[in-house]
């Protein structure tokens, strides 16, 4: 059996590859829902060889799992220069592991809610095989033994979201959204490339086992550029400071793409690549402490933010950047196993909190403005909920899963002396209780229903039954990697031996994760205090604090600062370009060519007049041209080489 899984590996990433090119192939001549089942079979297959494949894990040593390579599909693809020979290898270990599981597992369940999320899509076909084609490219991140394969994923990761995002290809704001993802994601693309080549020059490899094998023979100096331009790949995927601006306006894109993007794909490549490169940052301890700034200011940054927003995906969207910033955050200051911790319980309550989402959407007819909403806890009563589950596993209170693993967090950043950002993480997560509480009681309790759509009833249960699974996840997702479960407790712990991470309820800070819980029950009481309770006092704080309330709704003019400082000059350097150079300079040859032809045509039809003798004399010239030609110039030259 073992030999079994060990063999299939390649399998995992080649059944959703399968599975996109049968549905964009044969899918314009079956039935749409043999497309979804189709999109759906490829990923459960992929799940099920995944957990086969973890259970052989399992028993190895940590040095086996972290050597081990199938290598039955090894191809050279390079040869230039000579020395340069990269295999095309897929890696397990209890990293890849790990966050192979989410990928599939958690894809599967958003693929089966898509089935009816999406039925009446006339692009329904389209759309699973874009998904299917997203999944694949996450796991080729995620699965290869070497950064340029990485690169590749990582390219294909983008160019899937591209086409996800801007899916309503109808809707202007959609496709420019789609622009916009695409562009951050270049210049993150960019800076891993100048990473490989730095790797390259000093090690003559861009394998993992090569370049993390010989850290000790480069230069800090060169480790911490390489950290740096990793760093920059990152932050576009992962949506950090200061290249955020395009995850929020990806939620243009459908709900089901909203969830796999933060749950399960995208923006945890940022995460993922940092602890994978940990011996890099083990050694470069100034690009460390700059993934660990960049982490925790953007988790306080993005959380201010949240605060405000009326767009129900918007506040979902801005609150994974919060986490993503803990993530960050942990994995820079060097806790990476408590941020693979929180990567895995944030893909639980994060794709349940927008599947729950999509479900309010899906009955109030798109409706996504939560001031248009209210009083739907008694029409959608399973919506709210599941939403509910999410919101209190999100807040990290007790016994749900956002609990134990951002406490983890907290904690470790407390105890390697980041006190300026353990101050960050605690306020945030008092801000992040208010803000999704405050979505809580506006979307779902606070007065009468505001909308003008009608309510549709939630009945399909290729949505509830998901939505249910991911939040009996939400609550237990914390548990299951304490005590009494050492396989899973492995995953984290393995990759990451010198890590610090909670290995039992008593590695717990007590007293710390006490404050915590308070200050995010705070942060709970006062939303419904301003939203529930008393909500004139909500209205009064608009009024006092406008400007700032202005401030974080444009998102401290992010998008404002980028227009002046980028396109701005670049749009007018191409008018200028266009008025003083293209007009005069590149329009000018073919107008001069069509000038000169319009002359030579010109002298042409004024010499056909239709008189023989002309024409006699026209040829008797051209003979005797022809024949000097010959005479002076040809026999010139033969003349001129004879010895």
């Amino acid at each position: 059996m073992a030999d079994f899984f060990l063999g299939a590996v390649p399998l995992i990433l080649l059944f959703p590859l399968v599975g996109a090119a049968t549905i964009a192939l044969f899918g314009p001549y079956v039935q749409r829902s043999a497309s979804a089942f189709i999109g759906c079979l490829s990923i459960g297959l992929s799940f099920l060889l995944t957990v086969g494949t973890s259970f052989v894990i399992f028993p190895l040593s940590p040095a086996q799992q972290t050597l081990y390579t199938h290598s039955k599909f090894v191809g050279y693809w390079a040869h230039l220069p000579p020395d340069l020979i990269i295999g095309f290898r897929l890696l397990i270990d209890p990293l890849s592991l790990l966050w192979m599981l989410i990928i599939t597992g958690v894809g599967l369940l958003i693929h089966v809610y898509s089935v009816s999320y999406m039925a009446s899509d006339k692009n329904y076909r389209t759309f699973f095989a874009y998904m299917n084609l997203f999944v694949f490219t996450m796991l080729l991140l995620v699965m290869a033994d070497n950064f340029l394969w990485l690169l590749v994923g990582w390219g294909g990761v983008g160019l899937a979201s591209y086409l996800l995002i801007g899916f309503y290809y109808d809707r202007p704001v959609a496709v420019l959204a789609a622009r916009k993802a695409l562009i951050m994601n270049v210049i993150g693309d960019v800076g891993i490339m100048l990473a490989m080549f730095l790797m390259y020059a000093h090690v003559g490899s861009v394998s993992y086992q090569n370049v993390f094998g010989h850290v000790a023979t480069i230069g800090t100096s060169a480790l911490t550029w390489i950290g740096v331009w990793l760093l920059l790949g990152a932050v576009a995927k992962s949506a950090q400071l200061p290249l955020q601006t395009w995850l929020p306006d990806a939620m243009e894109g459908p709900t089901p793409v909203s969830a796999l993007i933060h749950a399960a794909t995208m923006v945890t490549a940022g995460v993922y690549l940092i602890a994978r490169a940990h011996p890099i940052y083990d050694n470069a301890p100034a690009a460390a402490e700059l993934v660990a700034v960049v982490g925790g200011v953007t988790a306080l940054f993005a959380a201010t933010i949240g605060c405000v927003q009326y767009d129900i995906k918007r506040v979902l969207a801005y609150s994974t950047m919060s986490q993503i910033g803990y993530m960050m955050l942990a994995v820079g200051a060097g806790a990476f196993a408590a941020g693979a911790f929180h990567f895995m319980t944030h893909a639980f309550f994060k794709a349940l909190l927008f599947m729950s989402a999509g479900i309010v959407i899906h009955a109030l007819g798109g409706e996504q403005d939560i001031r248009k909403m209210g009083g739907l806890a008694t029409r959608l009563p399973f919506a709210y909920w599941t939403f509910l589950v999410g919101a209190v596993a999100i807040a990290g209170i007790f016994p749900f899963a956002g609990f134990f693993s951002k406490d983890a967090i907290i904690d470790a950043v407390l105890k390697l002396h980041h006190p300026y950002l353990f101050v960050f993480t605690v306020v945030a997560a008092g801000l992040t209780a208010f803000y999704m509480f405050r979505l809580v009681f506006l979307t779902f309790l606070t007065g009468a229903y505001r909308g003008d759509h009608e309510v549709h009833a939630e009945t399909e249960r290729t949505m509830t039954v998901p939505v249910a699974i991911l939040a009996v996840l939400s609550l237990i997702g914390g548990w299951i990697v304490l005590p009494h479960h050492d396989e899973l407790s492995f995953l984290l712990r393995s990759t990451f031996a010198d890590a610090p991470f909670p290995q039992s309820m008593a590695d717990f800070n007590g007293w710390l994760s006490f404050g915590v819980l308070l200050i995010a029950l705070a942060g709970i009481a006062f939303a419904w205090v301003a939203y529930q309770w008393r909500p004139q006092i909500a209205a009064a704080l608009h009024r006092s604090l406008g400007g700032v309330h202005a401030l974080l709704t444009n998102a401290y003019y992010f998008d404002t600062i980028y227009h002046w400082l980028f396109e701005w000059p670049v749009l007018a350097l191409a008018q200028w370009l266009r008025d003083a150079f293209e007009v005069d300079a590149v329009d000018a040859l073919p107008a001069l060519a069509l000038r000169a032809g319009a002359y030579f045509g010109s002298l042409s039809n004024r010499w056909e007049t239709g008189y023989l003798r002309r024409y006699g004399l026209t040829f008797v010239v051209g003979a005797a041209l022809l024949l000097f030609i010959y005479l002076f110039v040809a026999h010139g030259a033969t003349a001129g080489a004879a010895p």
